[in-house]
């Protein structure tokens, strides 16, 4: 499989500083990606937000303004996934972004960075063509002294009407080969020539001892064949919870770990990521991108691995003291 097949996205990290310097002449969409449920209580309720944001929770682009179906509130693993491309493409034009819009996306706490890979992922994936995270997130900013403002729109909000596109309408390429299909697991399970798997869920949950990690499923184990990179905050620097300054790092451990061999590092095979319903998955995914690597983002996870009754579930067997290496 060719790396011309995985064409290097224009994706890139967004230091907090250069973007406080620049932020008076920024002509695109900036979005603040957040979410808070039982599982993920706020930590910071702070009015604090980044002047000219929207306020978006990663389950728009999977149910659009339907808040009854948001993140935990999932009845099945489609749930969880985005909206059919049609659907999503246009919830994007709502928030005033086409395809060739720049986009800044910054998360803010109780998960800020696996909030705004949820939404950066998406983005990716409907074919926006310049989206740029915010390494660091809304602490990253303030660390900076950036300015903030108390109030910001937030979309599917009972008031929120939409934002128009500057411009004539564009037409949206979805980027389909950025997901990976069941189809495609399964064949990376059985003989892994489609892609190399790699779990990026806490231990438990790949090992099989922790089966309440998630309120609308209980099935627990990972894919087999799959390798576990260790859970996804082992991706960010320990200091500054930022991922630019972990990348080498990471590509180290993924390389003592087998994930990264030469097959892999020539785009021959992509790396193909998974967690419970691909929200910590794209975290991955957006730092395999950086190192220049063919990766898939595993949508449906282990949720809709485990909903397959033909599907196989691994548990691991080897001595539970045993931890995956940390950087």
């Amino acid at each position: 499989m060719a790396l011309a097949l995985y064409p290097m996205l224009s994706f890139r990290l967004l230091d907090p500083k250069t973007f406080a310097d620049g932020l008076a002449s920024f002509d695109g969409v900036l979005l603040e990606a957040q979410f808070a449920s039982i599982d993920h209580p706020p930590r910071d309720r702070r009015p604090l937000h980044v002047p000219g944001a929207i306020r978006l929770h990663p389950s728009y682009l999977e149910a659009g303004t339907d808040r009854a179906r948001y993140y935990p509130q999932y009845a099945s693993p489609g749930d969880g996934n985005l909206l059919p491309d049609r659907e999503l493409t246009r919830a994007i034009e709502r928030l005033g972004i086409a395809p060739d819009t720049t986009v800044v996306v910054y998360g803010r706490e109780p998960e800020a960075t696996m909030a705004a890979a949820r939404v950066v992922w998406g983005l990716l994936y409907a074919g926006v063509h310049d989206v740029r995270l915010l390494d660091g997130g809304l602490d990253g900013w303030l660390e900076t002294g950036g300015a903030t403002v108390a109030n910001i729109p937030t979309a599917c909000a009972p008031e929120w009407k939409g934002r128009a596109i500057a411009g004539p309408a564009r037409s949206w390429r979805v980027r389909t080969h950025l997901r990976a299909t069941t189809d495609e697991v399964r064949a990376a399970a059985a003989t892994g020539g489609a892609g190399r798997l790699v779990d990026v869920r806490a231990r438990g949950e790949w090992d099989g001892t922790d089966i309440d990690r998630y309120p609308f499923f209980s099935a627990a184990g990972h894919i087999p064949t799959a390798v576990h990179q260790g859970d996804w905050d082992t991706l960010l620097d320990p200091a500054t919870k930022r991922l630019g300054p972990n990348i080498h790092n990471v590509a180290h451990r993924w390389r003592e770990q087998g994930i990264l061999d030469a097959c892999v590092e020539a785009g021959e095979k992509p790396l193909i990521f998974y967690c419970g319903t691909g929200w910590r998955s794209s975290i991955a995914f957006l730092v395999a991108c950086l190192l220049g690597l063919p990766a898939k983002n595993y949508e449906d996870g282990f949720y809709g691995w485990s909903d397959g009754e033909a599907n196989e579930i691994a548990v691991a067997r080897e001595d539970p003291r045993q931890r995956t290496i940390q950087p």
